[in-house]
């Protein structure tokens, strides 16, 4: 592989924002949505919720003082000072440690505030270090080391000196601290600081003495809110409900992530009238997702390629340049879809026909089909290479008993004719039940479906996730080896659908790292994958593309373990929630549909496509979740027989990889 091979594969080598470090400034794609956030103006605190992936991270670094005020940013505008961004991202263990082991829950309470105190604290110097090193117009005459810190002696007798020596101090106060946390019964207890008081305190000091700050308001982030301890989520609430200038508190957490809004004291915190919701993934789903990801994907490109294009580059981060953004984003939108195509849904009919193994596998459902109708009509009567979509779908039609072979081969032959037909007229065959079939005739295929390729087909697999997406891309950029490229060259179809196989595959393995439920959840997909597969296989495809479910039960409730189990799936971004669309039979619990998370879609070979519903009691759902294997494989039994479909003939994503996964 040359020099420049190398670049186009090492633009993917990062695709998380913890691997990018905290100035993410040259990697960062203003989103059209950003104003929404109304960063310049607003004093009331964020609360910012959204799967993993989806850009949350990436969005709190592109806040803070390291990216706002970072070295290789060659304009910084004057009004940076209104908004100077503190990060920090809960970690699950070191909070977890702070609570129990025989002290009392006030002890824990103190010395999480302390913890937030000092760690703080650090970032509110650190970042008057970000601006002194900043292109900022005279930020060369703001230094550490002529900001007194005396006052500060007040809380603890260490504090004196300077800022420059104040950031060192706290540095190794947090070293202390994690110490005695680690050993609490080995080393004596530091004096605890009184929380974001001493951080307003130290804010309120640098003002007074530094006149370019003296109206500079501080905005504390912090990431993966979920991770808290319920008690240090209280202490939390607390801050964001008394949030005021200079110093305003926010989060960001998953969905389903801020189970309490409690506070300290009686009071709870109210979304509106103590903070604002922003939901991430609809703000980047609403303005275009594919748009975004074209913009994400020529930005991760421009900036590994040893040819950067600065005036590409400088739109895409400039917030200004959001209109012009917004007239070139087709002309991106037509090279990404030239680097990813896509098969229309007349080549993905022309393959079947055209290979062998899937053109025999065609023929055989034809003819089981017109066996078990007791029809005369040959086969190859509907296999006809001018017709391949009418081809395909004949194979489901002529399986339904309300429709008579006679009648499918007349409008076979009416649409071969150009007349008026049910094919592709208002009935629409072809269009409702052309997908389902062809992902039926590939199932169990050596080779991946080719529905799964193309820089649109890449965006709905992703649904918003910017890491699915680049995962994605990467993989494919890997099958298509290319050796001698100046640059990303059109990826194959083929390689496209190998890609997107081999991606869900991993991304289906990492469930297990999804929190407590972990293991569960991971089991849970591999049987509900199970059984949309199971469907999918159904010979009348009378519902075809199900990804989707409802739990019904008439006006019975969902047992609260059951519902605490689906929240975590929703938090996990297992499965996305809405409200139920179509209403079939029984009321759903509470009106909700989910959805499986599409990315999970090529690895069982079903559609990614929010299409049909597919109805679940509480008892089969129940089985899904915690039932025991026999009674999960009874389930599939059940469904099987309704859907006359042959169990004994399952593939392996219904039965060997999920009895591995229980062993």
């Amino acid at each position: 592989m040359n020099e420049i091979s190398k670049h186009i594969q090492g633009a993917f080598a990062k695709n998380r924002a913890e691997e990018l470090g905290y100035d993410v400034w040259e990697h960062f794609v203003v989103p059209p949505f950003l104003e929404k956030l109304d960063l310049t103006s607003g004093k009331k605190p964020r609360v910012i919720i959204g799967g993993r992936g989806c850009g949350k991270t990436m969005l709190l670094r592109y806040l803070s003082h390291q990216s706002t005020f970072s070295k290789k940013r060659d304009i910084v505008p004057l009004d940076s000072l209104s908004h100077i961004g503190l990060y920090w991202r809960a970690d699950t263990q070191f909070s977890r440690t702070m609570f129990g082991r025989g002290l009392d829950l006030e002890l824990w309470s103190s010395a999480f505030e302390h913890f937030l105190a000092i760690t703080f604290a650090l970032q509110v110097a650190k970042s008057i270090r970000s601006i002194s090193l900043s292109k900022l117009d005279g930020a060369r005459d703001i230094s550490l080391d002529r900001i007194a810190i005396d006052k500060l002696k007040a809380y603890n007798p260490i504090f004196i000196g300077n800022l420059e020596l104040l950031e060192a101090l706290l540095e190794s106060q947090i070293f202390e601290f994690e110490m005695w946390v680690t050993n609490t019964k080995k080393v004596p207890e530091p004096l605890f600081l009184p929380g974001f008081k001493f951080v307003k305190s130290l804010i309120s000091i640098i003002r007074e003495q530094v006149s370019r700050l003296s109206n500079a308001v501080y905005f504390a982030y912090i990431d993966e809110y979920e991770n808290l301890h319920e008690h240090q989520k209280r202490i939390v609430n607390t801050f964001v409900k008394h949030s005021e200038d200079p110093l305003i508190l926010n989060i960001a957490t998953k969905r389903n992530g801020m189970k309490t809004r409690s506070t300290v004291g009686e009071e709870c915190i109210m979304d509106i009238a103590d903070y604002k919701m922003h939901d991430l993934e609809q703000y980047i789903l609403d303005d275009g997702f594919e748009e975004f990801a074209a913009e994400v994907l020529s930005l991760t490109l421009a900036v590994a390629s040893p040819d950067n294009r600065p005036e590409e580059v400088q739109r895409l981060r400039d917030i200004s340049m959001l209109e012009e953004r917004m007239r070139s984003r087709p002309a991106l939108l037509r090279r990404m879809h030239a680097i990813f195509p896509e098969h229309s849904h007349h080549e993905l009919a022309v393959a079947v026909l055209i290979t062998p193994g899937l053109r025999g596998k065609l023929r055989r459902l034809i003819e089981s089909a017109l066996r078990k109708r007791i029809s005369a009509i040959t086969p190859d009567k509907f296999i006809v290479n001018d017709l391949p979509e009418a081809s395909i779908v004949s194979a489901a039609l002529l399986n339904r008993a309300t429709i008579y072979p006679e009648d499918v081969l007349r409008e076979f032959e009416a649409l071969g004719s150009g007349e008026d037909n049910r094919f592709s007229g208002e009935t629409n065959w072809i269009h409702n039940n052309l997908i389902g079939c062809l992902l039926w005739i590939y199932e169990s295929y050596s080779k991946p479906c080719p529905f799964y390729a193309g820089f649109s087909a890449f965006c709905h697999l992703s649904r918003g996730n910017l890491r699915h997406f680049l995962e994605l891309c990467n993989n494919s950029v890997k099958h298509s080896q290319q050796r001698n490229a100046i640059e990303l060259q059109p990826i194959s179809v083929e390689h496209q659908a190998q890609a997107a196989r081999q991606t869900s595959a991993a991304f289906l393995g990492e469930i297990k790292s999804f929190g407590k439920l972990g293991n569960i959840l991971h089991v849970f997909v591999l049987r509900l994958g199970g059984l949309l597969s199971l469907a999918h296989r159904r010979p009348t495809q009378s519902e075809p593309e199900q990804c989707q479910f409802t739990v019904v039960g008439g006006q019975s409730e969902i047992p609260e373990r059951i519902a605490d189990f689906l929240s975590e799936a929703i938090k996990w971004s297992v499965l996305f929630v809405g409200k139920e669309t179509k209403v079939k039979g029984q009321i759903s619990q509470r009106g909700y549909e989910y959805v499986l998370n599409p990315i999970y879609a090529p690895y069982f070979q079903i559609t990614y496509r929010k299409k049909r519903n597919l109805e679940l009691n509480i008892a089969e759902f129940t089985a899904l979740v915690s039932g025991e294997l026999n009674e999960y494989l009874t389930l599939l039994k059940q469904f099987g027989e309704t859907w006359s479909v042959e169990i004994g003939a399952g593939t392996p994503t219904i039965f060997t990889n999920l009895f591995e996964a229980e062993q």
